[in-house]
């Protein structure tokens, strides 16, 4: 809405004054000069509100000469006769619809102060005004208000111009009143005479340089002051000026003769006298806290903040500039992602963690390639992008000794932690999205861990080919756990001496929507996630829970259930418990329950998996390592785990007939079972060829299609219907 000014005795002091009838407003804008470089914005006017209008007595940066009083803001400022901020004016009632808002020069923030005449009387407002909303602080409402004080001891020098004894004392108080404001606001003015090439300074130009205000100072010495990389800049902006008389602005950098960097903005513009130059003039404001505010701000938006690589939104900014000229210029990208970076902060903490990340990024900043972009991508991710002129054997081969080089670093510190990496690369010629070809390379590093840590691997259709797979394989587990239709199926483990059933093992089974019972390889994929496989294992420690009694009934209460846990479960000790809870509140006792682990979970074992099993073991639990024999440390785990039962993989007695040294192993892991106290059990018999050399190298309880195949408890149960003994001497 609209802002009225009351007629009062303040019209007639700004009659009385005679403003409008100033012939030179120079010095009146040069305070608005001053008032606009010191608030940063592009416009500031000194103001005189009379009833029915508001003239400017000072101008910077717009051309109006005044405006009718329903559209001004100083109006405001001159009714309330004290600061006025505005954030966004078109937020402000007063002063949403005034046309200085709606239209040119498009208001949104304002800053004032009142201007007061020689008896206090307000006559108009000194301000500043952006189109940008939220561009003032309340902290520059005192330094507007020390220019304002300038502009009234000015206004007060025009009204006592008449008596020429008080004019002198007025202009001396003028010019005191100008340092102080220099001082205040750290701006100072200098001049350079055009005929004799000399400079000046004021006092606070002296003050920013940091040099005493006796010194004489030279264009050369001047020049000399900025840093070697700004000298040819502003030096082309002072000849510029010289040949064109277009005023100009920048920021540069200075070095005081004590060493100290200050960073400035420098105003500056041609004076002309009868047509002709005659000199240089303009303002010199130290900047510097501003500058280094920006320069955080920059950094904080582009760089992360532990390792102080540049984060991921740079990344995607890079790599989308990239992706734009595809066609032209290959684009290669990498993810490398630590291994076993997540048993450090489990096992160690957060800040060992950091301390580890902050190691390894220092590694790659100091080993990347010129021209490759690197960013940390996210938690234990890095990302790197690669020159387009570089081959994707070279690519490799750079990967390949990154990853060795941090293989073989030594412990961090005193943690005695080494970390290995695995790489997925992807590499695109074609229009596509930065997204698409970030998908390709995380899929590769997907293969990559699935291959085996440590390794480089490189996107291709095959990889693709595994993903839609495995997102099957997760949909059609996923459908099944929600319909109930996951259950477990038993196989039998069979003593070889009397042919009776010890134990069994639950395996997964899943039916589909058409009802056919489906192998848990036909969803093998989708077990590696982490949250299905959590679901699968409490499915099937449900199962056997409500299963075990007639398991016990139909083999004997000695009888032992193998259950198949996770990685995921083991590093969760809310599942451990929830197992010991279940099997306690159940007719089952830890006595008939095998825990069954892979040797590949235990390749990277963290505190947490090996206090799991522990934890399992002291409540008598049977702790088995399946698929024995594969791994790269067997007899490290036997020592490091509480072991008491290993399973020797099927891929072993399978290729007993040609191969002589499968024959041999199988005997040398028997005897070495049994010298250590293990329960050995052969898996993949299905042969009576095969269960005679078992017989033969001493092994006792063998697992295979030979004895059954795993079926679901009513088939178990019409198979093996007769009674049990009560109990039997070996165990499996």
């Amino acid at each position: 809405m609209g802002v009225g000014v009351k007629d009062d005795p303040r019209l007639d002091a700004i009659r009385n004054l005679e403003l409008e009838a100033v012939a030179d407003r120079e010095l009146f804008s040069r305070i608005t000069h001053l008032a606009s470089t010191t608030l940063g914005c592009p416009i500031a006017l000194l103001s005189v509100v009379e009833k029915d209008r508001q003239w400017f007595l000072g101008r910077t940066g717009i051309d109006l000469s005044e405006t009718a009083i329903a559209d001004s803001f100083c109006a405001v400022c001159v009714l309330d006769e004290g600061p006025l901020l505005i954030g966004d004016a078109r937020e402000d009632p007063r002063l949403s619809d005034s046309a200085l808002v709606t239209g040119a020069p498009f208001i949104r923030s304002y800053i004032g102060v009142p201007v007061r005449g020689d008896d206090g009387v307000v006559l108009g407002a000194l301000c500043g005004i952006s189109p940008e909303p939220g561009a003032f602080r309340p902290d520059q409402i005192a330094p507007l208000a020390m220019l304002a004080e300038l502009a009234e001891q000015s206004i007060t020098l025009h009204a006592r111009t008449r008596a020429l004894s008080l004019a002198n004392g007025a202009l001396r108080q003028s010019s005191l009143i100008f340092s102080q404001a220099e001082r205040a606001a750290n701006v100072g003015s200098w001049r350079v005479d055009l005929a004799t090439r000399q400079l000046h300074w004021s006092d606070q130009v002296y003050a920013i340089n940091g040099l005493p205000p006796s010194h004489v100072p030279k264009i050369e010495d001047a020049l000399a002051l900025y840093v070697p990389g700004d000298r040819a800049m502003v030096k082309s902006r002072m000849e510029g000026v010289i040949r064109d008389g277009r005023p100009f602005t920048f920021e540069a950098s200075v070095l005081r003769p004590d060493g100290e960097a200050r960073r400035i903005r420098v105003v500056g513009e041609r004076v002309d006298v009868d047509g002709k130059p005659d000199s240089i003039a303009g303002i010199v404001l130290d900047c510097t806290e501003e500058h280094l505010r920006n320069v955080a701000l920059k950094r904080a938006a582009e760089r992360d903040r532990l390792t102080g690589l540049y984060n991921r939104a740079s990344f995607d900014r890079r790599l989308a500039a990239a992706m734009q000229r595809v066609e032209k210029e290959p684009v290669t990208v990498a993810l490398l992602d630590l291994d076993g970076f997540k048993d450090v902060n489990d096992t160690l903490g957060h800040l060992v963690g950091d301390r580890v990340l902050e190691t390894i990024a220092a590694q790659l900043q100091q080993r990347i390639a010129p021209g490759m972009f690197l960013a940390r991508w996210g938690g234990d991710e890095f990302a790197m992008l690669f020159p387009p002129t570089t081959t994707l054997a070279e690519v490799t081969a750079f990967l390949e000794a990154l990853l060795a080089h941090l293989a073989e670093m030594p412990p961090l510190e005193s943690t005695h932690v080494r970390i290995g990496a695995t790489c997925g690369l992807a590499r695109m010629t074609t229009s596509a999205s930065s997204e698409e070809i970030m998908r390709r390379a995380d899929l590769a590093l997907y293969r990559g861990k699935e291959l085996g840590r440590g390794s480089v691997v490189c996107w291709d259709s095959q990889i693709e080919a595994r993903q839609c797979q495995r997102q099957r394989a997760i949909a059609l587990l996923r459908s099944a756990l929600d319909g109930r239709r996951a259950m477990a199926a038993y196989q039998p483990i069979v003593e070889l001496a009397s042919g009776q059933v010890v134990s069994v093992e639950a395996l997964l089974r899943i039916r589909d929507e058409q009802g056919r019972l489906l192998e848990a390889s036909e969803v093998f994929a989708a077990l590696l996630d982490p949250e299905l496989s959590r679901r699968v294992s409490r499915v099937m420690l449900d199962q056997v829970v409500n299963d075990g009694p007639a398991l016990l009934a139909l083999f004997g209460q000695d009888t032992r259930i193998g259950l198949n846990l996770s990685d995921a479960d083991l590093r969760r000790g809310d599942y451990v418990q929830h197992l010991i809870d279940v099997i306690d509140d159940s007719p089952l006792s830890p006595a008939n329950i095998t825990i069954e682990v892979t040797e590949t979970m235990l390749l990277d074992a963290s505190g947490y998996l090996h206090t799991s099993l522990a934890t399992l073991d002291q409540c008598g639990f049977t702790i088995c390592l399946d698929d024995f024999g594969t791994g790269f440390s067997s007899l490290t785990h036997l020592r490091a785990f509480p072991i008491s039962k290993v399973k020797i993989d099927r891929d072993f007695i399978a290729a007993i007939q040609q191969d002589h040294q499968s024959r041999l192993i199988i005997q040398a892991i028997v005897q070495m079972g049994h010298s250590l106290g293990l329960r050995v059990v052969v898996e993949g018999v299905e042969t009576e060829e095969q269960a005679l050399f078992l017989r033969g190298v001493g092994c006792r309880h063998v697992q295979g299609y030979l004895y059954g195949r795993p079926m679901l408890l009513p088939d178990l149960q019409a198979r093996f219907a007769s009674p049990p003994p009560a109990s039997r001497r070996r165990l499996a």
